[in-house]
């Protein structure tokens, strides 16, 4: 297989996260990690790749901030509220 150097500019936000799954994923060295990390998140199914998760999370929001939630103190509770 071919191999190609490639340069990004990542922040240091990025590049910590990059680091924790470096460590919990036991990878060797950040190359490893990045390339297991693409390697991920190109085979991910098409829906997940083009589903506007910034719209998602603001409409999420704004359904929090009008109330619009439940708690639930058991999961057979929360099992109970899905069934109904």
């Amino acid at each position: 297989m071919a191999s190609h150097k490639l340069t990004i500019n990542l922040s240091d936000n990025m590049i910590e996260e990059i680091e924790r799954y470096k460590k919990s994923a036991h990878k060797h060295n950040i190359e490893e990690a990045v390339t297991e990390l693409i390697n991920y998140a190109l085979s991910l199914p098409l829906y997940f790749k083009i589903f506007d998760w910034e719209k998602a999370e603001d409409e999420a929001d704004k359904e929090i901030a009008a109330g619009k939630t439940k708690s639930f103190d058991t999961v057979e509770d929360l099992i109970s509220d899905l069934k109904r």
